[in-house]
């Protein structure tokens, strides 16, 4: 008898959003199938230790459930507007810059800067619509966009699909570095030109490290000078749909202004890939981390089936990285530093506390 191994799904956490006074739920969220990344163009400098390259991932499928629920149409009759969608991204590619560093006989890679782009985005929604003979048959309807964002469904699950496509792209090209690569026979087995390729590797990395710290001590004395340190959320009034088993009830979650806070504790996690695309001018990347990241609200207020409630909720996220990279160079002669680029790779496991719950304690779960 035969074993079929099937292979899970690559799934994306369940999400919602909010679109004028509707509130919609996303749900079994997967990719249709897993992508493969052909390689389209790559470059490497062995001298700056960097790479780049492009892949395709051609057309990406997202597939799950919505329900979507409008207050006012839920007043008149009591149903929520659910089936299924599709999203599909057409020729995606992924634009990939790392450094590289040794370990041991290989290379290995850290700081990567992945840029994904795509030429159209179409969501394809279904859902059941009653017949006058009875029964039921899905209706299906499409929308079309350029881009990813321009969607409220579409964007709700852009930040986490990017998350998971670069997850999975890392993991090729970290397989791909250890299986092809050998140091020693690059330097044709070669101990001192080995010892010197090591020590050229180690003191771009120091001298790289060196620029980005000080960078950062003037990043958290600026962020605690102006005050800036904590950032101010605007305040949520929205209407909701909680189901608990079998029962639905509406409630009402309204906030005081929030706040994004802690900024300052903002850190590398790893060395700098440095590179020299010409002589005028040096890149600086370095993946970054929060440590104390913390997302509150003062005072929350909620209603829901007769009773209220009122606290304080505080959410701490422990796991977070962002890519940042940094340009110096002369131009005409004249210093000059830029951000290229300062990215949110991820933010999760999130550790959420909330005070005043009592009566309503059950919305927890």
């Amino acid at each position: 008898q035969k074993m079929v191994n099937r292979k899970k799904p690559d799934t994306l956490e369940d999400t919602s959003y909010f679109a004028k006074n509707t509130q919609v739920n996303l749900s079994r969220l997967e990719l249709v199938k897993s992508p493969m990344f052909h390689m389209q163009a790559v470059s490497l400098d062995l001298k700056s230790m960097g790479l780049v390259l492009r892949c395709s991932l051609g057309e990406v499928n997202v597939k799950g459930i919505y329900s979507a629920f409008n207050e006012n149409l839920y007043n008149l009759i009591p149903v929520m507007s659910e089936g299924h969608f599709i999203v599909s991204l057409s020729n995606m590619t992924a634009d990939v810059n790392v450094g590289l560093f040794l370990d041991e006989d290989a290379f290995s890679f850290a700081n990567p800067g992945i840029q994904f782009t795509h030429d159209e985005v179409l969501v394809k929604l279904s859902w059941p619509s009653p017949q006058r003979n009875g029964g039921y048959e899905f209706t299906t309807t499409e929308q079309l966009a350029k881009h990813i964002d321009d969607l409220p469904l579409t964007a709700a699950i852009s930040l986490p699909l990017y998350a998971l496509l670069r997850q999975k792209l890392q993991r090729h090209l970290a397989q791909a570095l250890r299986q092809a690569t050998s140091v020693s026979d690059l330097m044709c087995c070669n101990p001192s030109l080995l010892e010197a390729f090591s020590d050229m590797v180690t003191k771009l990395a120091q001298n790289g490290n060196k620029v980005i710290d000080m960078v950062l001590i003037n990043m958290r004395r600026t962020l605690l000078q102006t005050c800036r340190e904590v950032l101010q959320l605007p305040p949520i009034h929205a209407t909701f749909l909680h189901k608990i088993g079998s029962v639905s009830f509406i409630g009402r979650l309204e906030t005081d202004t929030g706040w994004v806070k802690n900024l300052a504790t903002i850190n590398r996690i790893n060395d700098v890939s440095v590179t020299r695309p010409d002589p005028m001018k040096t890149c600086f990347h370095v993946t970054l981390r929060i440590k104390d990241l913390q997302i509150g609200y003062d005072e929350y207020r909620i209603k829901a089936m007769g009773a209220s409630c009122s606290g304080r909720l505080a959410a701490a996220f422990t796991s977070n990285a962002l890519h940042m990279a940094i340009t110096v160079g002369l131009a005409r002669w004249e210093p000059y530093a830029q951000l290229d680029d300062l990215r949110l790779q991820h933010c999760d496991a999130m550790d959420l506390h909330v005070t005043g719950l009592g009566p309503l304690s059950g919305l927890a779960g």
